[in-house]
C-alpha cells in the first residue's frame, strides 16, 4: 500500500468521501454524511472508543476503516468495517486498514470485533476469512413495495387486535398521553431489543443513546408505533427516514414483550405500520432480520416483504 493513513475528522469533505466509498462498494448502502455525524456525536457523548481512518492514493480517498464500541455491545467488543472502492481493490489497502484498526482495538483491551460482508461480494468474504473472521449468522435484507400490499387485509388484522384489547398508537400520540413517555418507551425498547436472537453477547442500550439514535433526527413520530394492552406498552415498530430518499422507510426494531407473544401483536403492529406508510405517501419499506429470527421473518413474509441477498455477520477474537 502506498497511500498514508490519516485519521478522519468530522469535516464535510472527509465524511463525504467515506459515504462515496461505501456506496461504490455497496450500492444499497443508504448511509449519509448526516448519519455519520449523528453517530460520531453519540459516540463522543458516551465516551466510547472509536476511530476511522482513510487510505489515500494521490490525495483521493480509496478506502476507509472504522472500529468502535457500540451501545448494543459489551465494552470488550467493537464493531468494525473496512471498505475499499471497487476500482482500487486488490492493492493492499484493505489489509493495511484492517490491521491498523485491529491494533487500535488491541491497544484498548478489546477482545472481539464484529463485522459484516455482503454475501454476493466474494472478494470481501474471502478477505475477511483470510484475516481470521468466522461467520456466525446471516441477515436477510428485505423490501416491501407498499403499493402491492393488500391493505384491506392489514386493516382487518389491526381491527381484530383492537377488539382483543390491544390498541396501536403513534409515539406522537403517546407523548400526549404520558408525561414519562420517553422513559417508558426506552424501557420497552430495551426489553424487546434484548430478546432479539443473536450469536454474540449484547448490552442493554442506555437512555441517552436511545434518545439520540431512536428518537433523534430520523425519527418519524407519527410512524413510530406502540402496541398498548390496558396501560402497558407491549410492542413497538420503529421506522426511520432515509436521507435523500423521501419515499423510503428503514424499519429497524420491531418486537413484543415476552409475556405477550403468540397473540399476533407483532403482525398487527407491522400491518398498522404499512397502513400508515401508505397513507403518508411512502412507497418502499426496507428492513433486515437475522436468519435465526424465524418468528419475525414469518411476519415479514406474510406482509409481502421480498428477500434480497444476505449479509454475513462475522466475528474475530483478537
Amino acid at each position: 500500500m502506498t497511500g498514508p493513513y490519516t485519521l478522519a475528522t468530522d469535516s464535510t469533505d472527509d465524511l463525504e468521501a467515506v459515504v462515496a466509498v461505501s456506496r461504490a462498494a455497496r450500492p444499497d448502502d443508504t448511509s449519509s454524511v448526516a448519519d455519520l455525524r449523528d453517530w460520531n456525536a453519540t459516540q463522543q457523548a458516551a465516551n466510547r472508543v472509536y476511530a476511522r481512518w482513510l487510505a489515500r492514493d494521490c490525495d483521493a480517498v480509496v478506502g476507509f476503516a472504522y472500529v468502535g464500541q457500540s451501545p448494543w455491545l459489551e465494552p470488550s467488543m467493537m464493531i468494525g468495517r473496512t471498505m475499499v472502492h471497487p476500482v482500487h481493490e486488490g492493492r493492499g489497502y484493505g489489509r493495511g486498514l484492517l490491521e491498523h484498526a485491529e491494533r487500535m482495538a488491541l491497544d484498548h483491551g478489546i477482545v472481539h470485533i464484529l463485522g459484516w460482508a455482503e454475501a454476493p461480494t466474494e472478494r470481501t468474504v474471502q478477505f475477511l476469512e483470510r484475516a481470521g473472521y468466522r461467520e456466525i449468522d446471516r441477515n436477510w435484507g428485505s423490501t416491501l413495495e407498499v403499493g402491492r400490499c393488500d391493505l384491506d387485509t392489514m386493516r382487518r388484522t389491526v381491527e381484530r387486535m383492537a377488539a382483543h384489547g390491544v390498541r396501536v398508537v403513534s409515539v406522537a400520540d403517546l407523548a400526549k398521553e404520558r408525561s414519562e413517555w420517553r422513559r417508558d418507551l426506552h424501557q420497552l425498547y430495551a426489553e424487546v431489543d434484548g430478546d432479539v436472537p443473536t450469536r454474540f453477547p449484547t448490552a442493554q442500550i442506555g437512555f441517552e443513546d436511545f434518545e439520540a439514535l431512536s428518537l433523534g433526527r430520523r425519527m418519524l413520530p407519527d410512524g413510530f408505533l406502540v402496541a398498548i394492552a390496558g396501560d402497558e406498552l407491549v410492542g413497538l415498530t420503529e421506522p426511520q427516514s432515509v436521507d435523500g430518499s423521501p419515499e423510503v422507510i428503514e424499519q429497524d426494531l420491531t418486537g413484543v414483550r415476552s409475556g405477550y407473544r403468540g397473540r399476533g401483536i407483532a403482525k398487527a403492529i407491522k400491518a398498522a405500520s404499512v397502513l400508515w406508510a401508505a397513507e403518508s405517501g411512502y412507497t418502499t419499506i426496507r428492513t433486515q432480520n437475522a436468519q435465526s429470527n424465524s418468528a419475525m421473518l414469518a411476519v415479514n413474509d406474510w406482509l409481502g416483504f421480498e428477500r434480497d441477498h444476505a449479509t454475513i455477520e462475522v466475528l474475530k477474537t483478537l
